[in-house]
C-alpha cells in the first residue's frame, strides 16, 4: 500500500523536488482542485503550473473521462489505498501527443497512471497524488510484436499465389465444420473446383500465364464469396469451397452465379486474352460420413463427373 502521511502538504516545499521528474504528477484535494502541477505536465499539455492549481481538475481538462476518474478517486479516498490503471485498460487517461521518434504509430502517449492517496496525521485522506508513466516506447513495442505474430500466423493459412487459405489451413476449418455437423446436424455443402485444360493454359502460355489465371481467379473468388465461405486452394489448380448453413440447391445458385460472373471477366497475360472454364462438384455433409476425408472424397468424384462429361459443368453428388 501507498500512502504518505503529513501533517500539512505545502506545494511550495514539495514542488521544487518533483518538478524534473521524467514523470507526470497532479495532487488534488477531495473536492478535486488542483494543488500541485510539476513540468511534466506543463510541456505536455502547454498548461502552466499557475494557470492549473487552483482549478478543478474536469473543469481545467474536459476531456477526461470524468464519470471512470472519479470512481477511482472515491476508491482510493474509501480503501486509503493506491491503484494502478495500465495502458492495457485505457492506453491513455490524459489526452498528450506522443513525441517518440518518427517511427512510432503512436499518435497519442500511451500512460500508466497511479493514484495515491495522501493522508494527514490523523490518517484521513487530504489529497490524492496522480502520476502519470509514459510508457508509450514499451506499449508500442509489445503492440508491433503482436501484430507481427499476427501476420505471420496469417501468412502461415495463406497460399501467396491466390490469398486464398493454403491446403492444410483449409481442410483444418473443414474437418472442424464436420465435427460441427455431428452436434448441430446444419446443412453445409462442399464444392469442389479444377480450372479446365490447365495443362494446356501452361504450356500456350507458360507457367506465367498459368500463374496469372490462378491469381485472377482467386481475386474473382475473394471479390464473390460470401463473409461465411471458406475458400482454399486445395493443390495445383484445384480448390475447394466451403457454403456453411447451405443446401444443395442453394449451393447450386451460388455455383450458376458464380459461372456467370466468371464468364464476364477476362484474364490478361503478356496483352493476350485467356479465357478459362470451370467443373465443379458439389456435395452436402451428410450424417453417414464418418470422417472430413469421405466428404472430400465424394465431392472430388462429382468434380470428376463433370470433367468425364465434358467439363465446363457442375455435378452433383450426395450421399444416399
Amino acid at each position: 500500500m501507498d500512502v504518505i502521511t503529513k501533517t500539512e502538504f505545502d506545494v511550495k516545499q514539495q514542488l521544487e523536488l518533483v518538478q524534473f521528474l521524467d514523470i507526470g504528477l497532479i495532487v488534488i484535494d477531495c473536492q478535486l482542485q488542483i494543488k500541485m502541477w510539476n513540468s511534466f505536465m506543463t510541456n505536455h499539455t502547454a498548461i502552466e503550473a499557475h494557470e492549473a492549481i487552483g482549478q478543478q481538475l474536469f473543469s481545467l481538462l474536459a476531456q477526461l473521462p470524468e464519470d471512470y476518474l472519479r470512481r477511482k478517486f472515491q476508491s482510493v479516498i474509501t480503501l486509503q489505498s493506491a491503484l494502478n490503471i495500465t495502458w492495457q485498460q485505457r492506453p491513455y487517461i490524459f489526452k498528450m501527443n506522443s513525441y517518440r521518434p518518427i517511427t512510432s504509430k503512436a499518435e497519442f502517449m500511451y500512460q500508466n497512471i497511479r493514484i495515491i492517496p495522501l493522508m494527514n496525521g490523523n490518517a484521513v485522506v487530504e489529497h490524492i497524488a496522480i502520476a502519470i508513466y509514459d510508457v508509450t516506447e514499451a506499449a508500442r513495442s509489445q503492440i508491433n510484436f503482436k501484430e507481427q505474430n499476427k501476420q505471420l500466423k496469417l501468412a502461415s493459412r495463406i497460399d501467396p499465389l491466390t490469398k486464398l487459405f493454403n491446403r492444410g489451413y483449409w481442410e483444418s476449418r473443414l474437418e472442424a465444420e464436420f465435427k460441427r455437423f455431428s452436434r448441430v446436424k446444419s446443412s453445409s455443402v462442399l464444392v469442389m473446383l479444377d480450372i479446365d485444360h490447365f495443362k494446356s493454359i501452361n504450356d500456350t502460355y507458360g507457367h506465367q500465364g498459368g500463374d496469372a489465371v490462378l491469381r485472377a481467379l482467386g481475386d474473382l473468388l475473394i471479390k464473390q464469396h460470401r463473409i461465411t465461405d471458406i475458400i482454399g486452394r486445395y493443390g495445383g489448380e484445384e480448390f475447394g469451397i466451403l457454403l456453411l448453413d447451405t443446401t444443395t440447391e442453394k449451393a447450386v445458385t451460388l455455383v450458376q452465379n458464380f459461372t456467370n460472373e466468371l464468364e464476364k471477366s477476362t484474364v490478361i497475360y503478356d496483352q493476350q486474352k485467356i479465357s478459362i472454364t470451370l467443373s465443379f462438384g458439389i456435395t452436402e455433409i451428410n450424417k453417414d460420413f464418418t470422417s472430413h476425408e469421405q466428404w472430400i472424397d465424394m465431392a472430388d468424384k462429382a468434380l470428376y463427373q463433370s470433367k468425364q462429361n465434358g467439363r465446363n459443368q457442375l455435378t452433383v453428388l450426395n450421399q444416399e
